[in-house]
């Protein structure tokens, strides 16, 4: 059986390594964040009703 300050040492490893995946995870979904952006501005402008809207209220 551990004793508590093997437990502590994996407690503490453990959260170290959760943090990490965390960082990753949070730079995984800002990427797709991005890119499901892009996907709709693309999306819209490619469309051409943005562009005829602009152009309608523009002049």
């Amino acid at each position: 059986m551990p004793n508590a300050e093997e437990v502590a040492r994996q407690i503490a490893v453990h959260e170290a390594v959760c943090a990490e995946r965390w960082k990753q995870t949070n730079t995984r979904l800002s990427r797709i964040e991005i890119v499901l952006g892009v996907i709709v501005l693309l999306l819209l402008v490619g469309e051409g009703s943005v562009i005829d809207v602009l152009k309608r209220v523009l002049g």
